[in-house]
């Protein structure tokens, strides 16, 4: 079903939004490399323009984001949270260009904190343990703790929309932490 991928780059928004709400969307298969080009001509789109989304294009765009990702990593796995990365930082682009807005899944900044932090791949202690001394860890090491640097940095971009969440002393030890980190 590569076809699904053919002309991402001619399509417009709404296109984009009706091809990735489709059913069969949630059983293709397709590379690696085609989903990320999925996820980036679609991503481009929604960024070109987000101030003169209507509220229903809001919601069909947040739909077909949301498709488009989960139908993505169904078929190729996490990819060491790429698909999860791919979302925290469209959401810190849109909150960052349009505003918070809590009738709009894609402008509510609330989940790029919590799903970031449901998913640190390591507890804070040893995480702060080791971020000092990154230089002298395995391999494996360094990379949890760039991951950890990674999912912290959509959060810190949208750091005043945040403050208010009831995970936000969590999120500031992290942020403690973060230029340790490799």
């Amino acid at each position: 079903m590569t076809a699904l991928f053919d002309g991402l780059d001619r399509l417009e928004l709404d296109a984009h939004t009706r091809r990735w709400s489709a059913p069969e969307v949630a059983r293709a298969d397709g590379s690696v490399s085609h989903w990320i080009a999925a996820a980036q001509m679609f991503a481009a789109r929604i960024q070109e323009d987000p101030v003169r989304l209507t509220d229903e294009q809001w919601r069909a765009v947040g739909e077909a984001w949301s498709a488009l990702l989960a139908a993505a990593e169904r078929a190729t796995g996490a990819q060491h949270n790429e698909w999860l990365l791919r979302d925290l930082w469209l959401r810190a682009s849109l909150l960052k260009a349009v505003g918070a807005r809590s009738d709009v899944s894609l402008l509510d900044p609330w989940p790029v904190l919590d799903r970031a932090l449901d998913v640190m791949p390591m507890d804070r202690v040893t995480a702060a343990a080791l971020a000092p001394r990154w230089r002298e860890l395995e391999r494996s090491q360094i990379l949890f703790l760039r991951m950890v640097r990674r999912l912290l940095n959509p959060g810190r971009t949208l750091a005043h929309l945040l403050q208010g969440h009831p995970r936000w002393i969590e999120f500031e030890a992290w942020q403690r932490m973060a230029d340790d980190l490799p």
